[in-house]
């Protein structure tokens, strides 16, 4: 692609990235704007989806509904737009229209009866793995140095850094794009291609077949789409490097069992014309462990559902390695999302786990609240508070992620 190409396509990601930024906050007029623009340079599905959103947020229901129309036509078999629309359609005052779309989407995929408590399961599951300092305010400003480790401990955070993801049948998804990866952020820092550069002189491998450069002066807004570790200066011209693809796409088969994101919403970089960066090597990717430098964002960053799941019962040992290398992509995505319900209602949101896990929370706002007040000894004493409530509710967890485990293994054929 041409850098003029690849300038405008980037130009589109970052306005629709701003919209989606901008109706998070709540700016809502600004948002409505920036999916404008993106539509304007190329108009994408996922941009009429964001648009739509915005719109419906900031209550123009009808604008809504004619942008969501507007992403089903170029997107049909988007189960998630026809939901959407179904909401927008039931507030608009037409349940009998809503009412179709729900039955489309359903049609689409049988999940969409459930999709609200998928949501719900994929935020408890994956809350459930966050250092608590992500639930607190003002823990910057804590003294105790004990505290702030205890405030950052991960929880199981670290099974999502660098993950070898475990569906041995997935084409590694999070691999594949449509569109060159320099659109979706996959830049590689200079330690790391220090790394590579002397891989390839050992394998006796060229450059200019795994990596491609693109000049970031060419490209406005560039200082926002890319980390600046990442900006280099290469032949005198201040640029970021990035993997190539390779030339096979994903191929209607394969992209008929897509996965969705964590949230059950449609994967927008994939479709059945996605090619895999060139690093991806039997179906994982070998640039983490290439160069022995990890300074790329961990792949953690696009795990899709099915990823998801899996990584985190291969985390908690409840991964049956026989069961699933017989099983199929199609078959494993309906598996994990049976896993992660289960996993939400009988391990992590359960009502024992909750009632465990409220104490616990206000044991260690009490410390941090004491240590910013410059009570020691009262800070000291909520921590040790703490420590034994995390215990008693770390057992208890173990206790229900091993009756959970056996409904699970019953979920394979």
């Amino acid at each position: 692609m041409p850098h003029r190409e690849d300038a405008d396509a980037l130009k589109e990601k970052y306005y629709h990235s701003m919209g989606a930024a901008l109706t998070e906050e709540g700016d809502l007029e600004e948002a409505v704007v920036f999916f404008q623009k993106a539509i304007d340079i190329h108009e994408t599905p996922y941009a009429w989806y964001g648009l739509a959103r915005a719109l419906h947020a900031a209550g123009d229901l009808a604008g809504a509904v004619g942008a969501m129309s507007r992403a089903i036509k170029l997107a049909p078999g988007a189960a998630d737009y026809y939901h959407e629309r179904a909401v927008f359609l039931e507030v608009l005052g037409r349940p009998d229209l809503a009412l179709d779309d729900v039955k489309k989407a359903v049609s689409l995929d049988r999940n969409y009866e459930r999709v609200d408590e998928i949501r719900w399961a994929a935020r408890v599951v994956e809350e459930a793995f966050r250092p608590p300092a992500d639930s607190l305010e003002d823990t910057g400003r804590i003294g105790s140095e004990e505290l702030r480790r205890m405030l950052e401990e991960k929880g199981g955070a670290d099974i999502f850094r660098k993950p070898s993801c475990p569906v041995v049948s997935c084409p590694a998804y999070c691999c594949h794009f449509t569109g060159r990866l320099l659109l979706h952020g996959v830049t590689i820092g200079p330690w790391k291609l220090q790394g590579l550069r002397r891989y390839f002189q050992e394998k006796g491998l060229r450059e200019k077949d795994l990596l491609d450069v693109f000049p970031v002066a060419e490209a406005e807004h560039g200082e926002d789409l890319f980390a600046p570790q990442d900006v280099m200066k290469l032949g005198g011209v201040a640029s970021v490097t990035f993997p190539r693809q390779g030339t096979s796409p994903l191929g209607r088969d394969l992209a008929r069992d897509i996965p969705k994101g964590k949230d059950y919403r449609t994967l927008m970089w994939i479709g059945q014309e996605a090619r895999p960066c060139v690093f991806l090597s039997g179906g994982r990717c070998s640039l983490y462990d290439v160069g022995d430098e990890a300074s790329l964002d961990p792949c953690s960053a696009f795990l899709c559902m099915t990823g998801f799941v899996f990584v985190v019962l291969r985390s908690l040992g409840l991964i049956d390695r026989e069961a699933m290398g017989a099983s199929s992509m199609a078959e494993l995505n309906g598996i994990a999302v049976d896993a992660l319900i289960i996993l939400a209602r009988d391990v992590y949101g359960s009502d024992e786990a909750v009632a465990s896990a409220d104490p616990m929370v206000q044991e260690l706002r009490s410390a941090v609240e004491e240590d910013l007040a410059g009570n020691d000894g009262l800070r000291d004493e909520a921590m040790g508070r703490y420590r034994l409530l995390k215990n008693r509710h770390d057992g208890l967890i173990g206790r229900l992620v091993v009756s959970a485990g056996q409904k699970i293994a019953g979920l394979f054929p």
